[in-house]
């Protein structure tokens, strides 16, 4: 299922209106006295979905027992991720015979994501993906971030923290992402009082992500607010008396009951945070989605996660958006 021309336009149609696309599938094999949960992604991540029997994998020494192997997929090589395994389910070799390999793209790491079936594509509100909370079935809900009914109305369907899995799965990608934001010094960038002063608000619904930009904003010496999702930001700033105080807005772009691109229209749309600075810090890193957003009001696009990337384009907003001459 390659990603084409049409699809990334009516997803990009769906996004505008606060909307997505969400490939559900399996991580278990339904059994005769058991159905096993649904899961579902944003399509726009999904780039192929492969039979795992017409891939070899190949082991990876010194790898988190999470990653199966690499497969090759026309002279690219990527790590397979048990997904059921993360899950704390194990299949047999006659599951894996039968299994299917999603192809993602997070931030420009591309993975194969091993699961049992997919049930398929439906199209959701994103005020119908709602935040974690207590649910009467048996999934770990430490690796679930949101989650919908289907279509049906009434089965439940669990939207996974992938990066949280990522940062799990591959633990040298994830000390070297909190290495570099420990390794910020702040002296080394010094801010205006416009920023120093301010506070910046994030909506973010993954916790990994959370907690890493919160050490970046910490090792920096700047106040900050997260929020985990689109709509508790919006919220707030709608309660706030001014914006005097709020330096810059980060926000996401798939958040549960109202995306990135929600809360950019909203924001543009309402005289007090008409001209405030908005940073995109997602992990939809394609072309497409950087247009779009900056094409609705956005002024800076950034992929998750570059603490780099973070610090200068803070440095962006004081000189382009805040008028600061150093």
């Amino acid at each position: 299922m390659s990603t084409t021309l049409e699809q990334v336009e009516k997803t990009a149609q769906l996004s505008k209106n606060n909307q997505m696309s969400l490939m559900i599938f399996q991580v278990q094999f339904p059994k005769p006295d058991y159905q096993p949960p649904y899961y579902g992604m944003n399509v726009f991540k999904v780039r192929e979905v492969l039979e795992a029997r017409a891939y070899d994998v190949s082991p990876m020494p010194d790898s988190n027992a999470l990653i199966e192997g690499m497969i090759e997929l026309r002279g690219v090589y990527l790590p397979v991720i048990d997904l059921p395994k993360w899950m704390g389910f194990e299949m047999t070799p006659e599951e894996k015979d039968k299994s299917i390999i999603i192809v993602s793209d997070f931030s420009h790491n591309f993975i194969g994501m091993r699961v049992a079936h997919i049930h398929g594509v439906e199209e959701k509100d994103w005020a119908e993906i709602r935040p974690a909370s207590n649910y009467n079935v048996n999934v770990n809900t430490n690796q679930i971030v949101n989650h919908t009914y289907l279509n049906d109305g009434k089965t439940l369907c669990f939207i996974l923290d992938i990066e949280k899995l990522l940062i799990e799965a591959m633990p040298a990608m994830a000390e070297k992402i909190f290495a570099s934001a420990k390794q910020v010094d702040k002296n080394k960038h010094v801010f205006s009082d416009k920023v120093k002063n301010g506070t910046i608000l994030f909506a973010e619904d993954s916790k990994s992500i959370q907690k890493y930009m919160g050490m970046v904003f910490d090792q920096l010496g700047l106040k900050h607010k997260g929020f985990d999702n689109g709509r508790l930001m919006l919220n707030y700033i709608k309660d706030l008396p001014n914006m005097n105080d709020i330096s810059v807005i980060f926000t996401d772009l798939e958040m549960p009951e109202a995306s990135g691109h929600t809360v950019i229209k909203e924001l543009r749309a309402d005289p007090k945070t008409a001209k405030m600075p908005i940073i995109v810090h997602t992990s939809m890193t394609s072309e497409n989605n950087s247009r779009e957003v900056i094409e609705m009001g956005a002024n800076y696009f950034i992929g998750k996660v570059d603490t780099d990337l973070i610090v200068n384009t803070l440095t962006k907003v004081e000189t382009e958006m805040l008028g600061v001459v150093r």
